[in-house]
């Protein structure tokens, strides 16, 4: 019986002499030798999507945390301990202004032991883009981790990157007139000007569709637009041309064409090939035309001053 109180005793004057041992050492020898606290991150890689585009999609990443400690001196002190689990803080390091990033919660608490947990602690790291991000831009992501010291236990950090591509982000302005009257085979212009808030220089395809028979048509099928995100003009103008007819008679007619107008990100066909917007356009022809009438007119005028021209002659 004196053998084993003698014996507890001895554990106990131990664990105190290597708390107070703690207690004095320096922190980095601390640290390295008797009383390491670890943090262990890891995410679910599939969570990762190929490209997050702005203003629409939230990317939500799994995040898992585990802590352990080591050092010759745990193993004796942590049964000893009141506390049972570690508050571990989670964070985020600065990011680009265009991208949010949160984690939640904010903080977890693993429990306090030598061996990792079976099933770690869980948080959501959430992920956005305003519309300014820069598209197909890699960017790395820090979640940082830590805890405080809980002596003679050391304070501990981790930190883990995720790595996230934007996407791309498409919205157009267009302004333009939708109503204009011209004479019979004249020729009127619609000015289309474009304001883009993509965050990538644009590729835009216009198309008329189906134009009214006897109609002459004409625009700009290809137009290529800078981009703010990337400090460029992101302003220009099309113009869109369309003829009367110019068949003899009277005209009173009223048209209506369509133009479809398709974006897509330059240089990467693939995205936003389905961004389509239709632009409408209205005219009206109205007045009378004598198609080839005019030569014969030219003609007979001319014959006319030919035979004024000739009498005169004779009568001198």
């Amino acid at each position: 019986m004196k053998k084993f109180r003698a014996m507890k005793a001895g554990v106990v004057m131990g664990i105190l002499l290597i708390g107070l041992f703690a207690a004095f050492m320096p922190t980095s020898t601390a640290a390295s030798g008797l009383f390491q606290g670890n943090i262990e991150l890891t995410y679910d890689v599939d969570d990762v999507p190929s490209t997050i585009r702005p203003e629409s999609d939230i990317a939500r990443i799994d995040l898992y945390i585990n802590h352990f400690a080591s050092g010759l001196g745990s193993k004796f002190v942590i049964p000893f301990f009141n506390a049972n689990t570690v508050p571990i803080e989670l964070s985020v390091s600065d990011t680009p202004e265009w991208l949010t990033v949160s984690v939640a919660p904010g903080v977890v608490y693993p429990k306090l032991g030598m061996e990792k947990a079976e099933f770690p602690e869980h948080a959501i790291v959430s992920i956005s883009l305003t519309p300014n991000a820069p598209a197909f831009q890699t960017q790395s992501i820090e979640i940082v981790a830590t805890h405080n010291a809980i002596p003679p236990i050391q304070s501990a950090m981790n930190k883990i990157p995720i790595e996230i591509k934007s996407g791309y982000y498409s919205n157009y302005q267009y302004e333009y007139p939708t109503f204009k009257e011209i004479g019979a085979g004249e020729t009127v212009t619609f000015p289309i000007n474009i304001k883009g808030y993509s965050n990538a220089r644009s590729r835009i395809i216009f198309e008329v569709v189906d134009p009214a028979e006897g109609w002459s048509t004409s625009i700009n099928t290809e137009f290529f637009l800078g981009t703010t995100a990337l400090g460029e003009d992101a302003t220009g103008t099309v113009n869109f041309m369309i003829q009367s007819p110019l068949d003899f008679g009277y005209h009173n007619e009223v048209q209506q064409f369509n133009v479809r107008v398709k974006t897509m990100a330059a240089g990467h066909p693939d995205e936003g090939i389905d961004n389509t917007t239709l632009l409408q356009f209205t005219v009206r022809s109205r007045g009378f035309s004598t198609p080839g009438f005019e030569v014969t007119f030219t003609v007979v005028a001319l014959m006319a001053v030919i035979v004024i021209y000739r009498k005169k002659r004779k009568i001198v």
